[in-house]
């Protein structure tokens, strides 16, 4: 299970990808904003992976259209945002109905690239008391990846749009670059602004499911150069063509950092990590580079 519609679209791919080996599989993702009577049908017929997001399945469960007694694994991806406080009541009534269902005990694995110490706690009431840990990032000193060049830049808020623009120019190259913006009003100011230069289109939450879905195969297919966006687009994009992320301001917590400069860097590749702030943004910047080993680049305003 994931978080959002497009992590459980980018897993559903990976999954298909299984069909070419020996055993080709049967998959399904099913998620909110499309109707639910094709997925209903598919799983009638039988499937052996099921990708989805927790609403989505909870909805499915509900209708008795799962039946879980043979379920042999359950991974929840993101784990630390699916147990957060919007996502953990529907987790906990789908892992009761798992545990009452099943004939045997399903393998149970929570993935994260941030792992904090509250999800250490909560994994004792999701998991065997022989639990184990595997931290691939534990001797790491940066926990992001090690081809990503951070680089800070003191902005004032009133010359967040122009500066915004030149960056992208300088740094943007001929490369894709995601933006990413705190609020959904703020991502559609910059889809406005005549300062940009750059092709963008915008993804956030208030978008149509099926718009976003548009918006991200075009920007797979290189079919304009940046990417505006809220943290719908910090997990499970895998784009190797993104060698710029920015962050119009910095966000509350180091996880959050780590998984937006994480959508660059992909597959061995270089990027760039910039992030704009002011001074009240001091503080959580010396806590972004502490918690995630980060040495920022400190450069002023184009």
């Amino acid at each position: 299970m994931a978080p959002t519609r497009e992590l459980a679209l980018q897993i559903g791919r990976v999954m298909n990808d299984l069909k070419h080996h020996e055993k080709e599989y049967n998959v399904l993702t099913v998620y909110g904003g499309v109707p639910i009577s094709d997925q209903t049908w598919q799983l009638r017929k039988g499937v052996d992976i099921l990708v989805g997001t927790t609403g989505r399945v909870l909805d499915h469960m509900n209708r008795g259209n799962l039946d879980f007694s043979a379920l042999k694994s359950m991974v929840l991806d993101e784990a630390d945002t699916m147990l957060n406080m919007g996502f953990k009541e529907d987790v906990d009534q789908l892992m009761a109905n798992v545990k009452t269902s099943c004939v045997e005990t399903p393998h149970f694995m929570l993935f994260s690239a941030t792992v904090p110490s509250w999800i250490k706690n909560l994994a004792h009431s999701y998991l065997r008391p022989s639990w184990k840990m595997i931290d691939l990032a534990k001797d790491l000193a940066g926990k992001t990846q090690k081809n990503i060049n951070h680089i800070s830049i003191n902005c004032p808020f009133h010359n967040r749009m122009q500066t915004l623009a030149d960056v992208l120019v300088i740094y943007g190259g001929i490369g894709q670059s995601i933006v990413f913006c705190p609020t959904k009003a703020e991502a559609n100011s910059l889809l406005l602004s005549e300062k940009i230069n750059k092709s963008i289109e915008v993804m956030h939450g208030d978008i149509a499911q099926n718009q976003r879905e548009v918006t991200l195969r075009r920007f797979k297919e290189k079919k304009f150069s940046t990417l505006v966006a809220t943290d719908v687009a910090a997990r499970g994009l895998d784009i190797p063509s993104v060698d710029l992320v920015i962050q119009v301001e910095p966000p509350k917590d180091a996880e959050s950092y780590i998984h937006r400069a994480g959508r660059t860097a992909r597959a061995g590749k270089f990027g760039t990590c910039i992030t704009f702030w002011t001074m009240k943004h001091k503080m959580t910047m010396n806590m972004i580079a502490h918690r995630a080993g980060v040495n920022f680049k400190v450069i002023g305003i184009p």
